[in-house]
């Protein structure tokens, strides 16, 4: 019995062997948080911006949804922005004539689908100056009334680029 109990106490004591544990699962992305502005926009059947001034006539008046690039935003309020286009020097004024949706200030460079009026405008000297000052421009550059397009926005979601 005395052997018994010295070979019991001598015997290395063994643990169970855990059972392998897998690494955690790598946890998906979130999906992307969706920012919409005023009305909700249906992006099925987006048209670029390019799309719509290749034949801007037969848009003018027209509701459009539109794709395109901020390009510039009112840098005091954020109460108008830009869209740009395949040519440097042509933008799309978008603003909210019910004076209801303001882009944050830091928009430009990012994705957008827009849901408004487009139109063929013709903005005065003293009105394009005011939105040249707006976006840190100097508004000395603009002489005479500006000819361009601009878009009466109802909606505006940021999407992934």
């Amino acid at each position: 019995m005395v052997i018994a109990l010295l070979l019991a106490c001598s015997t290395p004591e063994t643990k169970p062997t855990p059972a392998a544990v897998p690494p955690p699962a790598a946890e998906a992305p979130p999906p992307p948080v969706e920012v919409n502005l005023g009305e909700a926009v249906d992006s099925a059947g987006v048209v670029p911006i390019d799309t719509v001034l290749a034949t801007a006539a037969d848009y003018d008046g027209k509701d459009v949804v539109v794709e395109g690039t901020v390009k510039e935003v009112c840098q005091k309020k954020g109460c108008w922005h830009t869209i740009a286009t395949a040519s440097p020097d042509v933008a799309v004024m978008v603003k909210d004539k019910e004076y209801k949706i303001f882009l944050p200030k830091d928009s430009a460079g990012k994705k957008v689908h827009l849901k408004g009026n487009f139109a063929l405008v013709e903005t005065p000297e003293e009105e394009a100056r005011h939105y040249a000052e707006d976006a840190g421009r100097d508004p000395s550059t603009i002489v005479g009334p500006q000819k361009g397009y601009a878009i009466d926005v109802a909606g505006v979601k940021f999407v992934d680029s």
